[in-house]
């Protein structure tokens, strides 16, 4: 049984499936009684989930050295499927720092969806998903055509390239559900800072804002809200897939696809 004095024994691959047990957990353990526990099990994460889940109180208590604890109630079949799968729910969310001016995404918890500004190092929330703004989905609710171009949730309209119908993005795409293709053409539209405003076709609707990069003149359009700490949250381990900042919308990190289409 592992007791407290034995955190000399203690590794950083230890300490991160000590911290999968706690978010695996929602947070009900500390790290310090995710590591007594991990440690009571041979390091094994799977005997772990399975003596916290059918481990009288009393071992459990008594593995992790009599800390505090709640007692772990099985909620619904799907949160005990996670569990054993080690499935933890986790999004790419979209993330922007307005001082700094920096844009990026980051694979984050469900639970936890904070990121921080590789700038300046502070903590941010994510962008709220009808506030994003980026390469966008398009589905045309006149002709169902479907074409991909830069915009912003409920801010921009985009004229469809089959009958001109104004259309709103449907979605905002993070880097990996972009095709690896480049768009064919230069963009062009009709709003008026559009950096190569379509001037030659008078029955285009004008459209009221172009959010390409180069129109812009700045990345942060809706920046994210500080994150207010409440120290109830387990650091995560999910940082290996962030997606990182990039510029111009283009993602930095080696095997996630560029931005693509067959549409400006």
């Amino acid at each position: 049984m592992a007791q407290g004095g034995n955190w000399d024994r203690i590794s950083w691959e230890d300490l991160k499936e000590a911290r999968r047990v706690q978010q695996l957990f929602r947070g009900r353990f500390s790290e310090h009684d995710a590591v007594q526990l991990y440690l009571h099990c041979n390091r094994n994460l799977q005997h772990t989930i399975n003596f916290i889940f059918e481990g009288e109180p009393l071992d459990i208590r008594n593995a992790i050295g009599g800390g505090k604890w709640q007692v772990v109630a099985s909620r619904n079949n799907r949160s005990i499927a996670e569990l054993q799968r080690y499935d933890i729910p986790a999004e790419i969310r979209q993330f922007g720092c307005k001082d700094c001016d920096n844009v990026w995404w980051h694979r984050v918890p469900s639970r936890k969806q904070v990121s921080r500004c590789k700038v300046c190092h502070r903590k941010f929330d994510a962008i709220p998903k009808e506030n994003e703004w980026c390469w966008a989905k398009h589905i045309c609710d006149s002709c169902g055509k479907e074409f991909h171009g830069f915009g912003a949730m409920n801010h921009t309209q985009s004229p469809c390239y089959d009958c001109g119908n104004l259309c709103m993005p449907v979605e905002i795409m993070p880097p990996s559900k972009r095709t690896s293709r480049r768009p064919r053409n230069v963009h062009s539209c009709t709003a008026p800072n559009c950096y190569n405003r379509d001037r030659s076709h008078d029955n285009v609707p004008i459209v009221r804002m172009c959010v390409h990069p180069l129109s812009m003149g700045r990345r942060a359009l809706n920046p994210s809200q500080p994150h207010t700490s409440t120290c109830s949250t387990v650091k995560t381990f999910l940082d290996k897939d962030d997606l990182q900042s990039f510029c111009n919308y283009e993602p930095s990190q080696v095997g996630i696809s560029k931005d693509g289409d067959n549409s400006d």
